[in-house]
């Protein structure tokens, strides 16, 4: 299975299943527990790009969007990082419903 890029995901599994970094369209829900989980699968939460979703579509907002820490970066700074980033999609989603998460590996 590839990547619906017609498709809003509502489960952060398919993130991690997929590589869903930087073209998988995710609902706030999806984009927040990613992020959360993103240490666990080694990964640094790099940019977060919110917006809003038109069936089928989504309208980037340039208003939505965070940048992470510079990489590389040890694994304590990047669990911090990415509950940042988590942080900032839940005080976005009153206004934004779709959100892009871009991620690296690690390296360590």
């Amino acid at each position: 299975m590839k990547i619906d890029l017609q498709q809003r995901y509502e489960f952060s599994d398919d993130f991690f299943s997929l590589d869903g970094s930087v073209v998988m369209k995710l609902s706030a829900d999806a984009a927040t527990e990613v992020c959360e989980r993103a240490s666990q699968h080694g990964l640094v939460i790099a940019r977060i790009e919110g917006g809003i979703w038109h069936f089928p579509g989504f309208e980037a907002r340039l208003d939505c969007i965070w940048d992470g820490v510079e990489l590389p970066v040890d694994a304590r700074a990047a669990e911090k990082n990415n509950l940042a980033a988590a942080e900032f999609i839940c005080s976005e989603k009153q206004v934004h419903d779709v959100f892009i998460v871009t991620a690296f590996q690690m390296v360590i």
